[in-house]
């Protein structure tokens, strides 16, 4: 039995809770047991040692900054300054994905948070969120949200694309609001979390570990969006 496992009551086979939710069915009597508290994903995660915390008012973590624009960007400005992590973009091209990670702290189960706000474009026009369980450029997990109360998980694995979780609406997403999203990994099991409410859980084994970062998504050429990232905190056990 691991430190994150429980006995089922009736029968004493080990179980190994997945999910926020309150109750399982035990797979070999088919038992419903109540998980303790302790052992649910969130409560778990919370009690793991802090690797960073991450205010933006310096760039400690080495975070990207400066402009960078390509062809699929017009612009992009990456700029730290007074407690924001400001990325500001002209679009060029549709559904076009920018991304930036901290190269000091590769994970396994992990819990990650972190704050933002859109700044500028259309309420759909964008998305932000985190990307995790990085291996580079072409392979990691991304979860975003746009300011249109929608949000989505997906999975880029050598460079091609597929959808975990199509757009969802949420009202767990604050329009023209600071909106916080987490990710708590444990194995090949997701919990995705929006202002602290559990919005969706994929289970997925393609990466079992890696780097996490930011990212932010853009879908009209032409446009002009902002993000300030305001925190992000990584736990790990």
């Amino acid at each position: 039995m691991t430190a994150q496992s429980f006995h089922c009551p009736s029968c004493g086979a080990p179980l190994l809770p997945k999910g926020n939710g309150s109750v399982l069915s035990c797979p070999y009597c088919r038992a419903s047991v109540v998980v303790p508290e302790s052992l649910r994903p969130a409560s778990v995660a919370a009690s793991w040692p802090t690797l960073v915390f991450d205010n933006f008012t310096s760039n400690a973590n080495n975070w990207l900054v400066g402009s960078y624009p390509s062809h699929y960007f017009a612009a992009l400005d990456q700029v730290i300054a007074g407690g924001r992590y400001r990325w500001e973009a002209k679009v060029s091209q549709a559904s076009t994905i920018t991304t930036a990670w901290m190269a000091d702290y590769r994970v396994a189960d992990f819990h990650l948070a972190a704050s933002s706000k859109h700044v500028n474009g259309s309420g759909s026009g964008s998305s932000c969120g985190v990307i995790f369980r990085i291996q580079d450029n072409h392979n990691f997990y991304w979860f975003h949200v746009t300011d249109s109360q929608k949000y989505a998980v997906s999975r880029q694995k050598g460079g091609q694309w597929r959808q975990l979780v199509d757009w969802t609406v949420t009202t767990a997403i604050k329009p023209n609001g600071v909106n916080q999203v987490e990710v708590i990994g444990r194995g090949d099991h997701f919990s995705f979390l929006v202002n602290g409410q559990t919005v969706c859980e994929v289970e997925d084994g393609q990466f079992g570990q890696g780097f996490v970062g930011l990212a932010i998504e853009a879908y009209t050429p032409a446009e002009t969006i902002a993000y300030d990232f305001m925190d992000l905190v990584l736990r790990a056990p």
